[in-house]
């Protein structure tokens, strides 16, 4: 007769749960998942080291990474609640090392996107700049005298009547022809 073992159960998949947490939370958030899974889980963290942006507010925040191992639908439905309770964000991880590697090539795809984007941006900028400051001379020239037209009609005084601005000048005798030839043409003209 053979001998008779007792069926052993069959082993439950190993479950996962991975995502952050503001780092001050964690020590009851740790007791916590304790008592509601009776030590039925096993939780890794590490902090983060630099802090991250909050997008609500913009503050920085200090965050630890966990993850948190288990079996069971029943774990499985708490572990999330509490997670959900302590504000976690929860992260998906796909299950097969394949589909990991998959995930891991469009993340780094993605990463190398966006760099290739970031330093096309800052070519274009600095090429932007360049051009801009050949021609910072000519700018600061035609800026003064803007500046300096804007302060000598702010000399002027203003004739309400006959709608033109007043001012007094001195200007050499020998030009005198001249400057009354160019009024006479800036009446006629508009210039």
């Amino acid at each position: 007769m053979a001998p008779s073992h007792p069926e052993r159960p069959k082993c439950n998949k190993v479950w996962f749960v991975a995502g952050v947490i503001s780092r001050e939370r964690i020590p009851t958030f740790e007791r916590m998942l304790w008592r509601v899974c009776r030590g039925n889980v096993f939780l890794r963290k590490a902090e983060i080291e630099d802090p991250l942006e909050d997008p609500a507010t913009g503050d920085q925040v200090h965050k630890s990474v966990f993850i948190i191992f288990f079996q069971g639908d029943q774990l499985k439905n708490r572990v999330k609640k509490i997670c959900e309770g302590f504000r976690a964000s929860l992260y998906p991880c796909p299950e097969t090392p394949q589909e990991r590697k998959e995930m891991l090539a469009g993340v780094n795809s993605r990463i190398d996107d966006l760099q290739m984007v970031l330093n096309q941006t800052e070519d274009h900028r600095q090429r932007v700049l360049q051009a801009a400051s050949k021609t910072m001379r000519v700018w600061f020239i035609k800026v003064r005298k803007m500046k300096a037209i804007y302060h000598t009609l702010n000399l002027c005084n203003i004739d309400v009547t006959q709608k033109c601005l007043i001012a007094e000048v001195w200007c050499p005798v020998s030009d005198l022809d001249s400057i009354q030839f160019a009024l006479r043409r800036g009446t006629l003209t508009g210039e």
